[in-house]
């Protein structure tokens, strides 16, 4: 399991679509699991410690998706 450091103003959405190219509910429920001492944070801190897990297998069906749907805009 990897681990990042919180920037300045970061968000935990963001940090995730960074690292997982998604905000999918499953990506963000298996982050959540990996992190417990979040669930009673209300903000990020410069510094804080976040555990991002393996999620090769997420990471594929979302590729897959992605490149059967149509753009919007």
């Amino acid at each position: 399991m990897k681990q990042y450091r919180v920037q300045e103003g970061e968000r935990l959405d963001r940090i995730v679509f960074k690292v997982y190219g998604s905000v999918d509910a499953k990506v963000i429920e298996m982050v959540m699991d990996a992190n417990k001492h979040l669930l009673t944070a209300t903000i990020l801190k410069s510094g804080d410690v976040i555990n991002l897990p393996e999620i090769e297998m997420v990471q594929a069906e979302i590729t897959e998706n992605t490149t059967t749907s149509k753009a919007l805009w």
